[in-house]
């Protein structure tokens, strides 16, 4: 029957248009001491939701959660076997990737991955169209000129863009972080945002979606990464690979494949599948076909893969070129 094909055909034969247990990651606490501001976080929702409607752009992929049927109700794909089992293969071809993820983990600040809210979205927007060395070298420069995001606000701009220089965009990237660190200032009275560790996620995407630069990426990585939600972020590479197995349809967009996929797959894999397919999209330049010769492998009941095409472990890293009015 149509859409009924079995799941090895399904995710092994090109679109016809175009093992590791990961615990689930619970929500972390702050360990910091937070100043408590009289405004709740209920009402900053309402103002950053008129804030958006008045002047800025808002975030295009509106949660799963909410929509129910998401931006592609009749398509299937991935189902969640489909997606265990692309996550099965991904793991055989990267056991690197298994072994990083069960390691305590350090703050390094990778997209969105640094304990403070508000270092976890300057962090995320710093690595838009960058490499994550240019973007950790840069976040790193940052705070030890500026060690507090007050300094950073009320600093002159070209001396903020001197030092991200290394990440590129360094203009526009200034200039939107010190505009969010100003809309704190005057709504909250500080800069930081630790006051959304526990708010909701549709509360969290409401109120960093209506910052400029701000779009459903960065905010899934800063949910995924920083507040250990379940969360899906797809940047260029899973978006790539995504079309390339049918997940979704050959004409979405970024933001309409991380509302479907952040639907689809499953909560307990969501961490480890993004960083597999990112990895596996910078090895093999978003190229599927070693994945579906493992898939095959590992429908066939295979435990260890050949090496022979094995790419090196450590390959160059991929810097996706994108206008500076697309970033994000």
């Amino acid at each position: 029957a149509p859409g009924r094909r079995p799941l090895l055909e399904r995710l092994l034969l090109p679109p016809s248009p175009t093992a590791s247990s990961d615990m689930p990651r619970k929500r972390a606490r702050a360990t910091e001491s937070v100043v408590v501001k009289p405004e709740s976080v209920a009402d900053e929702a309402a103002v950053a939701t008129k804030r958006s409607t008045k002047s800025r752009r808002k975030q295009a992929a509106s949660p799963p959660s909410a929509t129910g049927a998401g931006p592609f109700p009749t398509h299937r794909s991935p189902s969640e076997a489909e997606a265990r089992a692309v996550h099965q293969a991904l793991s055989l071809l990267h056991p690197e990737v298994i072994e990083e993820l069960s390691k305590p983990k350090q703050e390094e600040g990778g997209c969105g991955s640094r304990h403070l809210v508000l270092d976890a979205l300057v962090g995320t927007i710093l690595s838009q169209n960058t490499t994550d060395v240019q973007s950790h070298r840069s976040f790193a420069a940052l705070k030890q000129a500026f060690p507090t995001w007050e300094m950073v606000r009320t600093s002159p701009p070209a001396a903020i863009e001197a030092v991200i220089k290394s990440c590129g965009l360094a203009e526009i990237k200034t200039a939107r972080v010190q505009a969010i660190l100003q809309l704190l200032h005057d709504e909250r009275g500080e800069c930081s945002l630790e006051h959304l560790r526990e708010a909701s996620d549709e509360v969290v995407k409401r109120v960093l979606g209506s910052y400029k630069g701000v779009g459903a990426k960065t905010i899934s990585c800063v949910l995924m990464f920083c507040l250990k939600r379940f969360d899906f972020p797809v940047d260029t590479h899973v978006w790539k690979i995504a079309l390339a197995l049918n997940w979704v349809p050959k004409a979405a967009t970024r933001d309409q494949t991380y509302e479907h996929l952040n639907a689809k797959v499953p909560d307990e894999i969501k961490y480890a599948l993004h960083v597999l397919l990112v990895k596996h999209g910078k090895v093999y330049k978003n190229d599927v076909k070693t994945l579906r010769e493992t898939l095959r492998h590992c429908e066939a009941g295979g435990e260890e893969l050949p090496g022979e095409d094995a790419p090196p472990s450590e390959p160059t890293a991929v810097k996706q070129e994108v206008k500076p009015e697309a970033v994000d």
